[in-house]
């Protein structure tokens, strides 16, 4: 897998990953009651309607991670996802729901991390109940 071929490469020059300047697409996505600087942007991802916000590839960009959600939804499927944030549910649950769209790219992983560490909240997952499913939740631990 590329990961772990940028991951290599940046070993052999010694440098870090995001040094390399080698982004993936914006994979995961964002909903709910968080707000955030990027890039000296506010981010406010309550109003960021049914589609959330694009987790950016350079996640070192965002800052000041604010919120009064109770917990993190980490949701694996994007059809799930999209119901969720379409019937606007961390407005009845304070929640900050996010998904990878299957196997989260590393921006969506660091993203989680931030998020789990300004905030201090749970996070709680909705996986598939198969191999697949259980191999996401223990990544993302």
């Amino acid at each position: 897998e590329s990961d772990s071929v940028l991951d290599d490469v940046a070993v052999m020059l010694g440098c870090t990953r995001t040094s390399l300047n080698v982004v993936a697409a914006d994979k995961g996505v964002v909903i709910g009651r968080v707000s955030f600087q990027e890039d000296g942007d506010l981010i406010d991802c309550t109003r960021m309607g049914i589609g959330g916000k694009a987790i950016p590839a350079l996640v070192n960009k965002i800052t000041d991670i604010k919120g009064d959600a109770e917990f993190v939804l980490l949701v694996e499927k994007d059809a799930a996802f999209m119901r969720l944030a379409e019937d606007r549910f961390y407005n009845q649950f304070p929640c900050i729901i996010i998904t990878g769209k299957g196997q989260p790219d590393v921006a969506t992983r660091l993203f989680l991390k931030m998020i789990k560490q300004a905030l201090n909240i749970p996070i709680l997952g909705l996986f598939d109940s198969d191999p697949h499913g259980l191999k996401r939740v223990l990544d993302d631990e």
